[in-house]
C-alpha cells in the first residue's frame, strides 16, 4: 500500500484486516478468552509495520471480539482496545526506528509482550488470577503468533 492510495482504499484495507482479525480470532472462540488464549488473528498484528493504517482496525476488532468474552466489561471493551492501538503504534515506531529484519522481529516481540501485559491486568482484575501467571500464559501464545505473523506477512511483503 502506498501513500498515494485514496482514503477510501486505506479504509477498505483496514476494514478487511480488521474483519479478518475478528473472524480468525472468533474461529477459535473456546480458547480466545481466559488465561490460556490463542487468538489466531493475533498473527495479523505485525501488518502494522508495513501498513500503519490498520492500527485502529485492531482496536475496533478487539472491541468486537471481546463482546463475546465472559469477562466483557470496561477493561475488555475500553482498556484492551487502547492497549492494542498503542501497542500497534509502538510496534510501528520501533520497526521504523531500528529497521531491517531485526527491527521487525523486535517490534513484533514488544507488541506481543505489551498485549500480554494488558491481558494480564484484565485477567488479574476480573478473574482474580495472579498477574505473572496470567501474563506468562498469554505471552507464550502472543509471542508465537506475532513472530509467526512477522515471518509470514511482514518479511514476505
Amino acid at each position: 500500500m502506498t501513500q498515494r492510495q485514496s482514503p477510501a482504499s486505506r479504509v477498505a484495507i483496514a476494514g478487511v484486516v480488521g474483519a479478518l482479525y475478528v473472524v480468525l480470532s472468533l474461529a477459535v472462540a473456546p480458547i480466545a478468552f481466559g488465561p490460556i488464549q490463542f487468538r489466531i488473528g493475533e498473527a495479523l498484528k505485525p501488518l502494522v509495520i508495513q501498513y500503519p493504517v490498520v492500527i485502529p482496525a485492531f482496536g475496533i476488532g478487539t472491541v468486537i471480539i471481546n463482546l463475546f468474552s465472559p469477562f466483557a466489561g470496561a477493561l475488555e471493551l475500553v482498556f484492551m482496545p487502547l492497549v492494542d492501538v498503542t501497542g500497534g503504534v509502538l510496534c510501528y515506531l520501533v520497526a521504523r526506528r531500528i529497521g531491517g529484519a531485526f527491527g521487525t522481529y523486535l517490534a513484533s516481540l514488544l507488541y506481543a509482550l505489551y498485549t500480554a501485559a494488558g491481558v494480564g491486568v484484565v485477567l488479574t482484575v476480573v478473574a482474580g488470577l495472579p498477574y505473572l501467571a496470567a501474563f506468562a500464559s498469554v505471552a507464550v501464545s502472543e509471542i508465537i503468533l506475532l513472530l509467526l505473523g512477522n515471518t509470514l506477512l511482514v518479511r514476505r511483503i
